[in-house]
């Protein structure tokens, strides 16, 4: 079995999933719901307080599902521009909008400057560094006391990239040197074979609408689904870090980039509180 998080702000969508796949699914394999400006966008969340009434929902829903206090919801900070000193301070106020039970959890950029705040930032929040589509980058970010370290292998296959290996290499030095505090988050994937093999690799993957559109509905593909996992893969024979080229550079880049647009609303309005 394997552990994963909706990809998706919007609760009702959550819900109808939740209620058609929870007959093959356990309430414990879900770590939580994970946004970003983008997720808010598509439910026509722009604005600051409109972030702040929706995360005590999503917390709320967590918290429903699986029927505890474990979970988490995370929110990303609305420009990857902003300074540590701004990062915190977002961190300091956005922590709040939980429903007393689910935290809430920062997604951060993979810079410097932020990572070198983590241990101020995991005062209020758990911190996962999102938008890495290279190993080098994703393992340099151990140094640093995050929970998790976002790899976006839907993406980075869409481009050519052999993200299959970065993944894995990621995990064997996780594996070598790692106290086990962090895991791999999974992000971006597009197809049920895609969530396929990074449940297999160990990872943690985020869920959206695309790939649930694939599986809700359809039960044998749900029953294949919550066999994901069952038989990790081993990760031994990657003795060589994969080429890092200009193409993983732009895929975050251009993460980045989309982020910033759809939070640029959010990100004025903080700056005017």
């Amino acid at each position: 079995m394997f552990d994963f998080f909706f990809d998706t702000a919007d609760e009702e969508y959550i819900r109808r999933t939740w209620s058609d796949v929870s007959r093959h699914l356990h309430p414990s394999q879900i770590r939580g719901i994970t946004t970003n400006p983008n997720a808010f966008m598509k439910i026509e969340s722009h604005r600051l307080n409109e972030w702040e009434e929706k995360l005590p929902v999503l917390c709320g829903l967590v918290s429903e599902m699986r029927g505890d206090d474990k979970g988490v919801v995370y929110v990303q900070a609305p420009n990857s521009n902003m300074t540590p000193e701004e990062v915190i301070e977002y961190a300091q106020h956005i922590s709040q909008f939980n429903d007393g039970k689910t935290s809430l959890g920062l997604k951060i950029p993979p810079f410097y400057p932020i990572l070198e705040a983590v241990e101020e930032l995991n005062k209020y929040m758990e911190t996962n560094v999102t938008g890495l589509a290279d190993c080098s980058t994703a393992l340099s970010c151990l140094s640093y006391d995050v929970r998790y370290i976002s790899l976006i292998p839907g993406r980075m296959e869409e481009k050519g990239v052999d993200a299959k290996s970065h993944v894995l290499f990621t995990r064997r030095r996780m594996n070598e040197g790692n106290d086990g505090a962090a895991e791999i988050i999974a992000g971006s994937m597009r197809t049920i074979d895609g969530l396929e093999w990074v449940c297999n690799y160990g990872t943690v993957p985020t869920i959206g609408t695309r790939v649930w559109d694939q599986i809700v509905g359809n039960e044998n593909v749900l029953k294949r689904v919550a066999a994901f996992g069952s038989e990790v893969v081993g990760c031994q024979d990657l003795k060589f870090s994969p080429h890092v080229t200009q193409v993983n550079t732009q895929l975050s880049e251009d993460f980045f980039e989309q982020m910033d647009e759809c939070g640029k609303i959010a990100h004025k309005d903080f700056i005017n509180t």
